[in-house]
């Protein structure tokens, strides 16, 4: 990597959890608009630049519940870069293996969002500039997990995941996965991974899109047949867990009595996937599990973005 610039290479603490990043800034836009062209210019009521990425957010959150977490990713040398590393340090989630890379743009997703929805439009850049070259070759000695996600935005990365994370497993890692949207809408890929994945973290349109079920627990019930925890996200309704012939499920009235305030939902599914994981980890219940990711991901929605809203509590 002759044209990056490291931001440390000071050995670093063993890591609970390590993950690629999806490099990015939010742009988020609020208003009852629609996008219109022909010159058409319309008000909206609110913007915010925050911090995005859905690994950044995920490993926010787990930092926020007493984790060590880490980050390998690159950012432009640009101020959107510069934004990125504060934002990142400033929580505490170790960017060592974080390069600035003058030939890139940082990432930048705008969405236009309100409490129900949202519409986004993602410049790549950063998001997909991490090469396999750049994982820690003895990765047992670096973490203990591996958090893969944006699966489809890591282009890069796609014909590797499968042998990196085969060694992960050899090495005595667990592993677990977060695809996201598929812009290009196939869904290829996935189910190639699930044995040797701990637990997957689809929302219910994801699962349904990649098994081509039309209900959520039928596609939960295909994808664990593949071996892992599923654990679909269901938005208002909850989620569902399954492994083998076990099942859990979380109603959002059996854990929050309180009416919640939604600005919008960016990153309340990362948010889940982290609570989730900081309690597996702990070595707690399914259903403690599911309880402290819905709080997460419910925490986050009364906040612009994914990461002002977080739940805040150390476990350890």
């Amino acid at each position: 990597m002759t044209n990056d610039s490291m931001q440390s290479n000071t050995p670093v603490e063993f890591l609970d959890v390590l993950t690629v990043a999806d490099m990015c800034v939010d742009l988020v836009l609020t208003g009852d608009v629609r996008p219109r062209f022909h010159q058409i210019e319309q008000i909206i009521e609110n913007y915010e630049l925050e911090l995005g990425g859905s690994a950044n957010i995920f490993a926010c959150q787990l930092v926020k519940l007493g984790a060590k977490v880490g980050v390998i990713g690159r950012v432009g040398q640009d101020v959107f870069g510069e934004f990125v590393l504060q934002k990142l340090r400033a929580i505490g989630v170790e960017t060592s293996r974080v390069s600035q890379h003058p030939s890139f743009k940082t990432g930048l997703g705008v969405a236009l969002a309100d409490p129900q929805d949202r519409a986004i439009l993602t410049y790549l850049g950063t998001i997909d500039a991490v090469q396999p070259q750049e994982f820690p070759p003895e990765v047992s000695r670096v973490c203990r997990h591996w958090h893969i996600a944006s699966y489809f935005l890591l282009r890069s990365l796609l014909g590797h995941w499968r042998d990196w994370v085969r060694r992960c497993k050899g090495a005595g890692l667990t592993v677990s996965l977060d695809v996201n949207w598929d812009p290009e809408n196939r869904w290829e890929g996935v189910s190639g991974l699930l044995p040797f994945v701990d637990i997957f973290f689809p929302n219910e349109t994801e699962a349904m899109s990649i098994t081509g079920e039309t209900d959520a627990l039928k596609a939960a019930q295909s994808l664990s047949s593949f071996g892992p925890l599923v654990v679909v996200k269901c938005g208002k309704e909850g989620a569902i867990a399954l492994k083998g012939n076990k099942r859990w499920e979380i109603h959002p009235c059996e854990v929050d009595s309180r009416p919640v305030t939604v600005v919008d939902s960016i990153g309340a599914g990362d948010n889940f996937d982290a609570g989730f994981i900081r309690a597996w980890l702990l070595g707690r219940s399914i259903d403690e599990c599911l309880t402290l990711g819905h709080r997460c991901a419910v925490a986050s929605l009364d906040s612009a973005g994914g990461i002002r809203g977080q739940w805040q509590e150390s476990f350890h």
